[in-house]
């Protein structure tokens, strides 16, 4: 036997019977008898295992779920807006939300802390997916954005490739022709660390974006003072850039406050478009044009795998189960 987390094949192994007799002994369900029921109870409590929150959730059936949801930032208005869709989505299925978010520990921590705590995990992860699995000891874990690829890991996937495909179209109709990127290298404090990699939003735009501009790309702080300060590199680098296209809303608000600074008037001399749908983008001046993210139909998807994977007879970890939310262009007057 490996020296990993106990599972219930050890279990079962260890006791000479198979996994189904494990789960109904552990469950107190019938169809066994009451010496192989002590048997593995005995064999279970040797090794140390632990059920999965899931399997006992599983078993009882319970009406009252808890879904934990791990986001980005509290400080980014479009992570309190996605958890404002998931609650609404939730609360007449008669679940509970229990929330945390990347400034109170990375990934892998928070979902170890939430998996004692809660059926199913939503988030936006970036750490390795197999740490991941394993720190949620079988709760079902759905991402946002990327794709899943590990039993025991589902997703809701922003198709960012087709959204900015269609994005960089319609502003070629409306007139732009050098476009410039500003690209989030994480919150502040992370760039320059070693921890930058680019962006599924970086990488549509560079496979869509003609050539030369596919080159302009500056890498600043997810913060409004890092979208200013990416327009002022980016202009200062590429002076011609007639549009710009940023990483999120609140950056691209920081990008205008710094387009009004410099006496560039937006959208006349320059395009600015963010990337989330924040209503708060309303009203700058102009309103900002945005690629917007329908965080209830994101909230929706999500809720429906949970779902779907509480609702099934077979334990984890299932197959990854994948819907797919397209961002759409929301156009105001910035663009």
């Amino acid at each position: 036997m490996g020296v990993g987390r106990i599972t219930i094949e050890d279990v079962a192994a260890a006791a000479g019977v198979s996994r189904q007799t494990v789960t109904r002994a552990m469950n107190g369900m019938p169809e066994i008898s009451a010496r192989t029921r002590e048997l593995v109870l005995r064999t279970a409590a040797e090794l140390g295992y632990r059920p999965s929150r899931f399997a006992s959730n599983l078993a009882a059936r319970r009406k009252s779920r808890s879904v934990g949801l791990v986001l980005g930032s509290l400080r980014n208005p479009y992570y309190t807006e996605l958890a404002a869709e998931l609650l609404d989505v939730v609360a007449p299925r008669g679940w509970h939300v229990l929330m945390a978010s990347r400034e109170q520990g990375d990934d892998v921590e928070l979902v170890a802390a939430l998996s004692g705590q809660a059926d199913a995990i939503v988030g936006y992860f970036t750490g390795d997916e197999t740490a991941l699995v394993t720190a949620a000891r079988g709760v079902p874990l759905i991402q946002v954005e990327r794709a899943a690829t590990v039993p025991g890991l589902h997703a809701v996937v922003l198709d960012f490739d087709a959204a900015i495909e269609a994005l960089l179209g319609e502003l070629r109709d409306r007139g732009a022709r050098r476009f410039g990127l500003i690209e989030s290298g994480g919150p502040p404090g992370e760039e320059g660390a070693g921890a930058y990699r680019p962006t599924r939003r970086r990488r549509a735009y560079e496979r869509f974006a003609d050539s030369d501009s596919a080159g302009r790309v500056v890498v600043a702080d997810e913060s409004i003072r890092g979208g200013a300060d990416g327009l002022a590199r980016l202009r200062a680098a590429h002076p011609g850039v007639d549009t710009v296209l940023v990483f999120n809303d609140l950056m691209a608000m920081g990008a205008m406050q710094q387009a009004q600074l410099d006496g560039v008037a937006v959208p006349g001399d320059l395009r600015v478009v963010g990337v989330d749908g924040l209503s708060l983008g309303a009203v700058m001046t102009p309103p900002l044009s945005t690629l917007s993210i329908d965080r209830r139909a994101v909230a929706t998807e999500a809720a429906d795998i949970v779902g779907t994977l509480l609702d099934r007879a077979e334990p984890p970890p299932h197959p990854p189960v994948v819907r797919t939310v397209t961002p759409r262009p929301l156009w105001r007057e910035s663009a």
